[in-house]
C-alpha cells in the first residue's frame, strides 16, 4: 500500500515563553470564518480575564466577565492563556503529531527513539525547556526485572490507545465549543472525529495490543500498516486547506451510502409486494380451482364406471351387450367433450393441464372400438384415459395443496414481520437522512409516507387479507421510488459541483507537475555525464527520487478522486499509466540512472501530462447518459456529449500511442533466434503490456456501449440522405 504524502505545513506560532515570539499563537491547518490562518498577533492585556471551563477541556472567557470573544476568531493573545488552556492545546497537538510518530518506527525496538519525539513534542509547550528534570533516587539493593521487547511494544501500544481515545474525545469537545465562532473548524473537528469512529481506529488499537500480547507479530504489523494508512489520512483531513471540497466529498459519500440503503429497501418492497399479489392470485383461484377439481374428480368416476361396465362380460369369457357398448360408447363420447372443456378452463389451462389433453385421444380410441365391437381394444383405451384423468386430478390437487400452503397463516404472519423490519430499516433511514440537509427534508417526508403505508400493510397481512396489503405495500413503493429519484438528482448535482472543482484541480495540477516534472528532467540531463565520474552528481539524481515519487502520489490521489467521482471512463487509465511511469522513473533515479532511456521516459511523462491536460479541458462534468441512449435532440446537450466522446477518445488514443511505443521497445530485446527463450525481464514487460492494452479495450467497450448503435437510414430513389446532404 502507497501511502499519499501529506502537504507542506506552516508551524504554529507560539507564545512567550514556550517557544514563539511575542504576542502570537496560532494553530497550524485551522482557519478562523474568514479563511484566515491562525497567526494574530496582540498585545497581551495587562490582568488576565475570568475563566470558564467547557466540557473539562477547553477554557474560553465567560460573557459576563472580562473582554468578550471577537467572533472573528477565537485565538487570543498568549498572556490571556491559563495553564490549563496551554495543557489542552499542547495535549490535542502533542497527539496530532505523536501518534503518526508512534506507528512509524519498527516492531522491534521503538522505545527510545519513541520518548526522543514524545520530549521533542511536550517541549514545545514547556515554560522552561530547559529546566532539569528530576529524578527519583534508586534504590540501592533493588534490581528491576528485565524489560522484554514484547512489554516495551505492547507498553506503546496501550499508550498509543490511550491518546488516541483522548484526542477523539477532545475532538468532539473542541468541535463542540467551536460550533459558533468557528463553524469551519468545528466541521473540520467533526469530519475527522466521524472518519475515526466509522473507520474504528481505536478499536483496532485494543485488538493489535491483544495481539502482541500473544505474540503475533505478523498479524500486528499487518493491523499497524493500516491504521498508519488511516492515521495519515486522519492527519490531512485535520490539516487540509480545500475543506470545503473535502466536506463535499464527505457528502457524497453520505449521499450514496443513504441511496444504497434505500435500495435495499426499495428490492425488500417490491419483494412483498410480488408475494401479497401472488397470495391475492392464489386466493381467487382457490374457488375456482376446488370447483374444477370437483368436475375432474366426476369425470375419473364416470370412466371409471365405463371400464367396470365394460370389462365385467369379458372376465366371464362373453361378449360386451349391444346396448351396454352404445351406453359406454355414448358416455365416452360425453366424458371426452367434458374433459376438452376442462382443459380449457382459466384457471385449469394456466396451469398446463397435459394428462388431461392426452386422455382425448385414448377417449376418441375407446369410442371407436366400442362403435366397431373390438370389446377387449376399447377397454385397454378407456382404462389408459381413466389413468391419465387421475394423474390430472393428483397433479391439480397437489397444486391447490401448494396453494393452500403458500396462503397459509403462517406465511401471512412471516411476511408481516419481515414488513416490519423494512418498515423500521426505513424509519431509521428516516431518522438518519436528517444529517442530509436540505436534501434529507424531501427524503425524510417521502420514508414517513412510506413507512406509514408500510404500518397499513402489516395491519393487513396480520388479517390475512392479501389485496389490502398489496396496495399499501404498492403505495409505500411508489413513495420509495420517488425518494430514490430525487436523491439521485441531489446526487448528480453534487457530482457536478465536485467534479467542476475537481477538473480545475486536475488541470492546475497537471500543470504544477509538468513543470516539476520538466525541473527533474533538466536536472538529469545536465548531472547525465558527470555522474559517470562525480560521486556528487550520483548523489544529486538520486535526491531526485523523492521528488518524482511525490509526484507519483500526487497522481494516484487524483487518479482516486477521479474512480470515486466517476469522472470520465478512460481518465483514470491514463492517471494510473502516468503514475507508473513515474514508478519506473523514481526507480531510475534512486539507482543514479541518468541514461538517455530515462531522461526520454521523463520526456514521455511531460507530453503526457501536457496532452491530458488538453483533452480534460472538453470533457462535462455532467454525468454520462444511460448506457445505450441516442444522442440527445438538444443541441447544447448533443455538443456536451460529443464533447466528452471527443475527449475520450483522445484520451484513449493517448493511451494506446504510448503502448505501441513500449510494444516496439520491448520488441527491440527480443531474440532474433525464434527458438531463443525469453528473457525473464522481456516476459515480465509482455505481461505489463497485456495488461496494459486489456485495461484499454475495456474502457473503450465501456465508453462504446453508452452510445446506441444508428438505425439504417432509408434510402429514397432520387433524394440524398442526411448523411449525404
Amino acid at each position: 500500500m502507497r501511502v499519499a504524502k501529506a502537504g507542506s505545513t506552516k508551524s504554529s506560532p507560539l507564545p512567550p515563553g514556550e517557544g514563539g515570539p511575542k504576542g502570537r499563537v496560532g494553530v497550524a491547518g485551522f482557519r478562523n470564518g474568514r479563511g484566515e490562518r491562525f497567526s494574530r498577533e496582540g498585545e497581551a492585556p495587562a490582568e488576565p480575564h475570568a475563566q470558564r471551563r467547557l466540557g473539562g477541556s477547553l477554557a474560553l472567557p465567560a460573557p459576563s466577565q472580562g473582554p468578550s470573544v471577537n467572533p472573528s476568531t477565537l485565538i487570543r493573545p498568549s498572556a490571556t492563556f491559563s495553564q490549563r488552556e496551554k495543557d489542552d492545546w499542547r495535549r490535542l497537538l502533542s497527539m496530532i503529531v505523536l501518534i503518526p510518530i508512534l506507528f512509524s518506527w519498527p516492531l522491534a525496538g521503538p522505545a527510545p527513539a519513541l520518548a526522543q519525539e514524545a520530549t521533542k513534542v511536550d517541549s514545545l509547550f514547556d515554560d522552561d525547556g530547559d529546566a532539569p528534570k528530576e529524578s527519583k533516587p534508586a534504590d540501592g539493593d533493588a534490581t528491576p526485572p528485565a524489560v522484554t521487547d514484547r512489554d516495551e511494544i505492547g507498553f506503546t501500544q496501550e499508550n498509543v490507545a490511550a491518546r488516541m481515545s483522548e484526542l477523539e474525545e477532545r475532538m468532539f469537545r473542541l468541535s463542540e465549543a467551536l460550533q459558533t465562532l468557528e463553524p469551519e473548524n468545528a466541521s473540520r473537528l467533526k469530519l475527522a472525529l466521524k472518519f475515526s469512529r466509522e473507520e474504528l481506529i481505536l478499536q483496532q488499537m485494543r485488538e493489535t495490543q491483544e495481539l502482541l500480547k500473544d505474540a503475533q507479530l505478523s498479524k500486528a504489523e499487518t493491523e499497524v500498516r493500516e491504521m498508519l494508512a488511516k492515521l495519515d489520512h486522519l492527519r490531512r483531513l485535520l490539516l487540509a486547506e480545500d475543506l470545503d471540497f473535502q466536506m463535499k466529498l464527505a457528502r457524497l459519500r453520505q449521499l450514496r451510502e443513504t441511496a444504497a440503503q434505500l435500495e435495499r429497501i426499495i428490492g425488500e418492497e417490491r419483494r412483498e409486494l410480488a408475494w401479497s399479489r401472488k397470495a391475492v392470485e392464489i386466493q381467487s383461484d382457490a374457488a375456482k380451482l376446488a370447483e374444477l377439481k370437483a368436475k375432474l374428480e366426476a369425470l375419473v368416476k364416470d370412466q371409471k364406471a365405463v371400464v367396470e361396465r365394460t370389462q365385467q362380460p369379458l372376465e366371464k369369457g362373453d361378449d360386451i351387450p349391444t346396448e351396454v357398448r352404445e351406453a359406454a360408447r355414448s358416455k365416452e363420447a360425453d366424458i371426452r367433450k367434458r374433459a376438452a372443456e376442462l382443459s380449457e378452463a382459466p384457471p385449469l389451462a394456466d396451469l398446463q393441464p397435459s394428462f388431461l389433453k392426452e386422455a382425448d385421444p385414448h377417449l376418441t380410441d375407446a369410442e371407436s372400438h366400442l362403435k366397431g365391437g373390438e370389446a377387449r381394444e376399447a377397454v385397454a383405451s378407456a382404462e389408459t384415459a381413466r389413468t391419465l384423468l387421475q394423474r390430472e386430478l393428483d397433479r391439480l390437487a397437489e397444486r391447490i395443496e401448494e396453494g393452500e400452503k403458500a396462503i397459509a397463516k403462517s406465511e401471512f404472519e412471516r411476511f408481516e414481520r419481515e414488513q416490519t423490519r423494512n418498515r423500521e430499516a426505513a424509519d431509521s433511514l428516516a431518522a438518519a437522512s436528517a444529517r442530509l440537509g436540505d436534501q434529507g427534508i424531501s427524503l425524510q417526508k417521502d420514508l414517513i409516507r412510506a413507512s406509514g403505508a408500510m404500518a397499513g400493510a402489516e395491519t393487513e397481512l396480520g388479517r390475512t387479507a392479501a389485496e389490502p396489503a398489496a396496495d399499501n405495500q404498492d403505495e409505500a413503493l411508489k413513495h420509495l421510488v420517488k425518494s430514490r429519484d430525487d436523491l439521485d438528482k441531489g446526487i448528480e448535482s453534487l457530482l457536478v459541483e465536485i467534479r467542476t472543482e475537481l477538473q480545475a484541480r486536475i488541470l492546475a495540477e497537471l500543470a504544477e507537475m509538468r513543470d516539476a516534472q520538466v525541473a527533474i528532467r533538466e536536472t538529469t540531463e545536465a548531472q547525465a555525464e558527470r555522474a559517470k565520474t562525480s560521486r556528487t552528481a550520483r548523489l544529486l539524481i538520486t535526491g531526485l527520487a523523492p521528488k518524482e515519487g511525490e509526484l507519483a502520489n500526487r497522481v494516484e490521489e487524483l487518479r482516486v478522486l477521479t474512480e470515486e467521482t466517476g469522472f470520465g471512463v478512460a481518465l483514470p487509465t491514463a492517471l494510473r499509466v502516468i503514475d507508473r511511469q513515474m514508478l519506473t522513473v523514481e526507480d531510475l533515479l534512486a539507482d543514479a540512472d541518468a541514461s538517455k532511456p530515462t531522461v526520454d521516459l521523463q520526456k514521455r511523462i511531460e507530453e503526457d501530462l501536457l496532452a491530458l491536460a488538453e483533452a480534460m479541458r472538453r470533457l462535462p462534468a455532467s454525468s454520462p447518459p444511460p448506457p445505450g441512449s441516442p444522442l440527445p435532440t438538444d443541441l447544447r446537450a448533443r455538443e456536451r456529449e460529443l464533447n466528452r466522446l471527443v475527449a475520450e477518445l483522445k484520451m484513449i488514443r493517448l493511451l494506446q500511442s504510448r503502448l505501441n511505443d513500449e510494444t516496439i521497445e520491448a520488441d527491440q530485446d527480443r531474440p532474433k533466434a525464434k527458438e531463443d527463450v525469453l528473457p525473464p525481464d522481456l516476459k515480465r514487460a509482455i505481461e505489463a503490456l497485456t495488461t496494459a492494452q486489456n485495461e484499454i479495450h475495456e474502457t473503450l467497450s465501456i465508453l462504446s456501449n453508452r452510445f446506441e448503435e444508428p438505425a439504417p437510414e432509408p434510402k429514397i430513389p432520387g433524394f440524398p440522405g442526411v448523411l449525404d446532404r
